[in-house]
């Protein structure tokens, strides 16, 4: 069902020093940093063998993910937020995991990745796979 891991995310309280420890200690190459206030947060993002690490960090207006940063972090720290998987054909995938796998979708639609703007993706509920927070990921030619 899946083609591959297309990212790793983690949420930070303070994105600058995460910068340095994923950077200069772990000596990851960063490939892009944004900071996107209009959708609540903002990321560095590195390439470790073609799988991205998406640091981010809860800013600017009061989103819904901004919101779910905030309640990540109270609950659980600093740390591993999710994992995102690539797939050919999101609408396909989704239409599996509702029909076949019994996992539900948390959103309607997929939407344009503000950090990764060449993908979609969609969030499944957590409620309906074992507590997991699985994010499907399609790449836009």
């Amino acid at each position: 069902m899946f083609e591959q891991v297309h990212h790793v995310a983690y949420t930070v309280d303070d994105l600058d020093s995460y910068q340095t420890f994923f950077g200069d200690v772990l000596e990851m190459e960063k490939v892009d940093y944004r900071e996107m206030p209009d959708d609540g947060y903002k990321a560095a993002v590195y390439d470790v063998g073609g799988v991205y690490i998406e640091v981010q960090e809860p800013m600017g207006e009061d989103t819904d993910i901004k919101a779910e940063m905030d309640e990540f972090l109270e609950e659980q720290g600093n740390g591993l937020n999710h994992v995102a998987y690539e797939v050919d054909d999101i609408e396909a995938a989704v239409e599996r995991c509702e029909s076949e796998k019994g996992i539900q979708r948390e959103w309607d639609e997929p939407i344009v990745a503000p950090t990764f703007p060449d993908c979609k993706l969609i969030d499944m509920d957590p409620d309906t796979s074992r507590g997991i927070y699985l994010q499907l990921v399609e790449e836009m030619d």
